[in-house]
């Protein structure tokens, strides 16, 4: 601020004064904006242009609050209408009481830790007006009747802002946070979970390119063709994006522009579309087995809001991967404003649809990881979904065809089936409880038409880098029992393991013996106990 006009410009530079703690920023805004924030994820700017005016609106998509007191001055600024007061955490030097702190927006919605109400009245009128909305997530902040307000009745004078522009654009933002809800509803399934983590290692930058790379994670075989048309249809979907109104003519006409160097090929598939869209013609096949990106591109121009989306599987007879593409492209959009409440909570869920939709309009790799916390005893897995290290969802996920084969496999043999409490796997044991338990690991080379584990049977931990001896004796013990043994790391700690990969399409009672019996001969040998000798069933 000047002497002769006080202006409040961000100021990026640490600042001499104040302590370096933790404080809140009381943060005033109108009722309907607050709704748009719940629905949207964001405080700072708006995705509407008729939006209540209050005093963020003077200062653009950024964010401006106050400490321990909200002047009454900044909650009468705009127009008429009730107020709330979204309390958000931060970190640094704490500004002085009474001055306003403007901050670069927008913020995210999680980060708001609670929201006063001014009196029982208000909180009753948000909550009638508001819960009935599908899209409006009114349960993700916590509610209190406080008013911590008071002071100046006026805005003092020559006191201006200067409105700040965010780092991406709202409707960036709101495309790209419902494409982030999208990848969350499918990674809440279990079908495509490889490739959709494959994804989200390898975005693209921008509409186009992210679109390009999820048609390539599902299917890799994918022709240009397919890749080019799957992508100009995205793209055509965000052009549209907030506008009211879907015209499958012009939209198709849209993608016929991009797609005409193409040839025959193109022209082909263009007439076939606008067939379907005159209802001349039957939907074809939207199944799987070949030409996904054009399969799915046709699905997006039919069925281009949430609510259609069972039809894909009900009534079109979609195969997954199509299925997939589809969701992702109809959730982008939507956009996250308008995405159901489920989609958007707990906090934790909003976070990693805001997150993933961050990273992927910037191009960067998701931190994400889906781990196994324990198995039932059917072999159902229940995993959790984490997020850039904190967990997004939990899922429970049916058995793979091929591990109830091995189970019973490993049961006709006479071994036991156990459970690995450290890392939630399955596991055989060869006699007693107390015996070694052989993990049961899934290789990352299994394919579903050629499905792969690893047997791997954990031997010593290692205290020092071994000797020449040492290294000698791993290997010749390999060697003489032709299994594989390595060193791994496990949580910061190096293990001497023995290991085995199995095929499983053609696995039989003997491959497994042959396998279960050669790693613990190694484990007996390397870890000096004494071999045990076994009565294996014969075949009947």
């Amino acid at each position: 601020m000047t002497d002769e006009k006080r202006t409040l410009e961000l100021d990026f530079e640490a600042r001499e004064s104040g302590v370096s703690t933790s404080w809140e920023l009381l943060v005033p805004m109108h009722l309907d904006n607050f709704a748009l924030a719940l629905a949207s994820g964001y405080i700072g700017g708006s995705l509407k242009k008729d939006a209540a005016q209050d005093i963020q609106s003077l200062v653009g998509e950024g964010v401006v609050g106050f400490i321990e007191i909200v002047p009454s001055w900044a909650l009468t600024e705009g127009e008429p209408g009730d107020r709330v007061i979204a309390v958000i955490q931060r970190e640094g030097p704490s500004p002085a009481q009474g001055q306003p702190e403007l901050c670069a927006g927008p913020i995210r919605i999680t980060q708001v830790k609670r929201a006063y109400f001014k009196d029982d009245a208000s909180l009753a009128n948000f909550v009638a007006s508001y819960d009935a909305f599908p899209d409006v997530a009114t349960n993700l902040v916590d509610k209190e009747v406080k008013w911590p307000s008071g002071g100046d009745a006026e805005r003092p004078d020559g006191l201006d802002f200067k409105p700040l522009l965010g780092k991406a654009g709202r409707a960036e933002l709101d495309f790209f946070g419902g494409l982030g809800a999208g990848v969350l509803a499918l990674l809440a399934g279990s079908e495509l979970d490889d490739a959709l983590l494959s994804f989200l290692q390898e975005p693209g930058r921008g509409v186009a390119e992210n679109a390009r790379n999820l048609l390539l994670a599902l299917e890799p075989r994918s022709s240009s063709f397919d890749v080019t048309i799957w992508s100009v249809a995205v793209e055509a979907l965000r052009r549209r994006f907030g506008k009211k109104g879907f015209d499958r003519r012009e939209f198709l006409a849209e993608i016929e522009g991009s797609v005409v160097g193409f040839g025959p090929e193109a022209d082909a598939w263009l007439k076939g579309c606008q067939k379907v869209v005159d209802a001349e013609i039957d939907i074809p096949s939207l199944a799987d087995n070949e030409k996904i990106g054009r399969r799915a591109a046709l699905a997006v121009i039919l069925l281009h809001d949430p609510s259609s989306l069972d039809e894909l599987e009900d009534n079109l007879e979609a195969g997954p991967m199509v299925r997939a593409l589809v969701t992702a492209a109809v959730y982008a959009f939507n956009g996250l404003s308008r995405a159901d409440e489920g989609l958007k909570t707990p906090a934790a869920r909003m976070d990693a649809a805001l997150e993933i939709g961050e990273q992927l309009l910037a191009g960067n790799p998701v931190n994400v990881e889906v781990e196994t916390s324990r198995i039932s005893t059917d072999l159902s897995r229940h995993q959790l979904v984490n997020i850039a290290g904190k967990k997004a969802l939990e899922k429970v996920v049916e058995p793979p065809a091929y591990l109830v084969m091995l189970k019973a496999r490993i049961q006709e043999a006479g071994y036991k089936v156990g459970l690995d409490a450290a890392s939630g796997r399955i596991g055989i044991r060869s006699g007693k409880a107390n015996d070694e338990l052989i993990i049961v690991e899934h290789c990352r080379r299994s394919t579903p038409a050629n499905p792969i584990v690893n047997l791997v049977l954990p031997i010593s931990a290692l205290g020092a880098r071994p000797s020449v001896a040492a290294l000698k004796k791993l290997m010749s013990t390999a060697w003489e029992h032709g299994t594989a043994v390595a060193l791994r790391e496990v949580e910061g700690v190096e293990e001497v393991v023995a290991l085995a990969s199995l095929p499983l399409a053609t696995l039989d009672r003997d491959e497994l013996n042959f396998h279960v019996e050669r790693l613990l001969l190694v484990f007996a040998d390397l870890a000096g106990r004494p071999k045990k000798s076994r009565r294996v069933r014969k075949a009947a």
